[in-house]
């Protein structure tokens, strides 16, 4: 069985933890690579099943059609796109939407701490 991660599970994720820790907003998709890809390895070492990262220009694209309430994408000082939790967003909407529906293993996943180290985030 596979489990799919969208962009926009890993986006809302990674500022969910940024924002918490470092009161950072903004996540630059090669960031969010590298957080999804171990998360992916963490979650078949913890479970033996396999995720799949939806990350297409296309999945990025209807992420911000969809979820353009909480997102925005701008281009940082390196010319890179990056991926912005809005100043209005309140981060507890952000969880309900993106963290209370997920399955609690997937869930460890994202939190665990060689997770979140790739994002700078020391748990």
């Amino acid at each position: 069985m596979y489990t799919f991660i969208g962009i926009e599970s890993l986006a809302a994720n990674a500022l969910i933890s940024l924002l918490e820790e470092n009161n950072v907003r903004v996540v630059s998709f090669d960031t969010l690579v590298n957080y999804g890809m171990e998360i992916t390895r963490i979650y078949k070492r913890d479970t033996g099943e396999d995720a799949i990262l939806l990350l297409s220009r296309e999945y990025q694209l209807n992420m911000i059609a969809n979820y353009s309430d909480f997102f925005d994408v701008k281009i940082d000082n390196a010319g890179q796109g990056v991926f912005c939790l809005k100043d209005d967003v309140d981060i507890e909407q952000v969880k309900f939407y993106f963290r209370d529906t997920m399955k609690i293993s997937l869930l460890k996943a994202f939190l665990a701490p060689e997770v979140l180290e790739k994002l700078g985030v020391l748990a």
